[in-house]
């Protein structure tokens, strides 16, 4: 298993990159941080949902509770929580839980948690000046409220409690409130939102602790342990889905065979030690080949690789297969065994597909084959093109004496 293991030190891996430089900022860079975001969304919708259902209930029951005890003075407070206050809960989880709105998931509950608190704030001060000094726990819930149960990102979080505290000095002060009591409650508030604060920094670094790790082993299950190229069985998966996209759309297909020359020569001359060396560097040059976002490259197993390129300009996928053979020979690998060259060579096979003509992927598959086959039956070291769509390939031939041309 140690061949399997990836190392963030010499694995060009971009969540392995980032955790080895950190994100003590919690930000990562470039796309990682889109992506990122779009997971979190994910992980904290659910939660926003169940937390929004419950601060609604919260408030219904309050609101019951003092029209119980009838008390005339809370009438006002009632009136706005029922109002105001559950209406913006509502609208809230409605705005949540709509598909097309959950991109903005961060800056709909930033807002809405910001007019929460206003309303809050605005009860909270009618609550003391009637007397009811409990209406300050509003306030400090709807702080832990926004900054742990909906999932708001530390930098967000901490600007809406900043508001929201500076929101409650600034109205106590316009309403008359004692100096004493506002900055009490003031220092209750900025000692729950540095609690809500640490704790939201902590799980967002955890997160983003576990959304590199988890991207990195998915990574690591994927990867050929040795050419760092995707593996056999991703390889079959996404080819069969890339098929499909390119029926959709009617483009065509490049599937590119390679094969190093008399390898097992080569590994009996040099050793094993050597030959692993020989076929990382060889991978190098044909994920080279992969520089669009379709296009991928894999190790189909022992010597042999193939790269597919989606919707490649005809004379693009022609060039392609030419500059693998030449940057594999300009390697310059010695290799005394081979009879192609006095060093490492590889054959290519090229087929040009396109699944509307009908012709299937296991055809297509099974052209660059024979392309691959024909490249070694006439000498090694070159490429041979067929195309896919034509009625005239023979096939069948290239699996059985294959292993007579290593």
């Amino acid at each position: 298993m140690d061949g399997q293991r990836l190392d963030p030190d010499n694995y060009g891996s971009p969540y392995a990159e980032q955790l080895k430089r950190g994100f003590p900022g919690l930000r990562f860079s470039g796309l990682l941080e889109k992506d990122f975001r779009e997971f979190y969304i994910a992980q904290n919708l659910p939660r926003a949902r169940l937390s929004g259902l419950i601060a609604l209930i919260l408030v219904l029951a309050v609101t019951c509770i003092d029209l119980l005890l009838g008390s005339s003075t809370l009438g006002t407070l009632n009136t706005l929580r029922l109002g105001v206050l559950c209406p913006l809960l509502v609208i809230l989880g409605v705005a949540i839980s709509v598909p097309a709105a959950q991109r903005y998931y961060t800056e709909v509950v930033a807002v809405g948690v910001t007019l929460i608190g206003f309303v809050v704030t605005y009860i909270a001060h009618l609550g003391a000046l009637a007397g009811s000094s409990y209406v300050l726990a509003g306030l400090v819930l709807v702080v832990l409220y926004g900054c742990l149960f909906l999932g708001l990102l530390f930098n967000v979080g901490v600007a809406v409690a900043t508001v929201m505290i500076a929101t409650h000095f600034v109205t106590g002060v316009a309403i008359g409130l004692p100096f004493d009591a506002l900055s009490y409650s003031t220092a209750i508030l900025g000692g729950a939102a540095v609690i809500g604060g640490i704790s939201t920094y902590n799980l967002e670094y955890a997160l983003r602790t576990n959304f590199l790790e988890t991207r990195l082993l998915n990574e690591l299950a994927e990867r050929d342990g040795m050419t760092r190229l995707y593996n056999r069985r991703i390889f079959d998966d996404y080819m069969e889905r890339l098929w499909r996209q390119s029926r959709r759309e009617g483009t065509g297909v490049a599937i590119i065979f390679v094969d190093i020359d008399f390898f097992k020569l080569y590994n009996d001359l040099y050793g094993h030690q050597a030959g692993d060396d020989c076929l990382k560097r060889v991978a190098q040059c044909i994920a080279r080949g992969a520089k669009r976002p379709f296009d991928f490259a894999a190790r189909y197993g022992g010597e042999e690789f193939v790269l597919v390129l989606y919707g490649p300009p005809d004379e693009y996928a022609r060039t392609v297969p030419e500059q693998i053979r030449r940057d594999v020979l300009e390697l310059a690998i010695p290799h005394a065994g081979s009879q192609a060259a006095k060093h490492v060579t590889v054959s290519v096979g090229l087929a040009l597909a396109t699944p509307e003509t009908g012709r299937s992927l296991a055809g297509a598959i099974q052209t660059a084959d024979e392309a691959l086959y024909q490249a070694k039956r006439e000498g090694r070291n070159r490429v041979v093109f067929k195309d896919s769509d034509s009625d005239d390939v023979e096939t069948g031939n290239f699996r059985v004496i294959q292993r007579d041309l290593r």
